[in-house]
């Protein structure tokens, strides 16, 4: 089922297992142009882990996806101006949740830090596949989704529900 393009997030509550948190305001991010790869956003203040960074919720759904939308399963995507500019890091310090649509702090994060995620958690196949810059100590190297990554390097990580259950089917939908 595809969403048509003038659709977008309205709240959704949160799963039992959520962290609780205070979600942070849109001010609480900036857009930097800085980055060597183009865009990124970082945070204007330390957050927490467990945090939320922001909420997903407002969002335009996509029945397509684009080298700037989030899957989120079911041939949905998202877009929106924080989400855009979230870049991918194999060492990530945020996760995107696509049940609860809420991007949270993995670990404490400094101000001024770049947001980031790992994007085979949300992408079972890149549309834009790249070469990682990330220069992680555990860096994938080439980011084309979690289909095309070896079971123990999804297993660090922290998974979407449609990632992981295209990987308990053999990759069906």
């Amino acid at each position: 089922m595809s969403a048509s393009p003038s659709t977008f997030l309205s709240a959704a509550p949160a799963p039992a297992s959520a962290p609780l948190s205070t979600p942070q305001s849109p001010a609480a991010t900036t857009l930097v142009e800085d980055r060597p790869y183009g865009r990124g956003v970082t945070t204007a203040r330390p957050l927490a882990e467990g945090q939320v960074v922001f909420d997903l919720v407002g969002c335009e759904v996509l029945g397509t996806a684009s080298i700037y939308t989030i899957d989120l399963g079911d041939g949905r995507h998202i877009d929106g101006p924080e989400v855009r500019y979230l870049n991918h890091s194999c060492a990530p310090n945020t996760y995107v949740d696509t049940t609860a649509l809420r991007v949270v702090a993995l670990r404490p994060i400094a101000e001024g830090e770049e947001l980031t995620f790992f994007y085979p958690s949300t992408e079972w196949d890149m549309v834009g596949p790249f070469n990682c810059l990330c220069a992680a100590e555990d860096c994938v190297g080439s980011v084309s989704g979690a289909r095309r990554l070896p079971s123990d390097v999804l297993g660090r990580h922290a998974l979407n529900a449609h990632i992981a259950a295209r990987l308990n089917t053999g990759g069906a939908e």
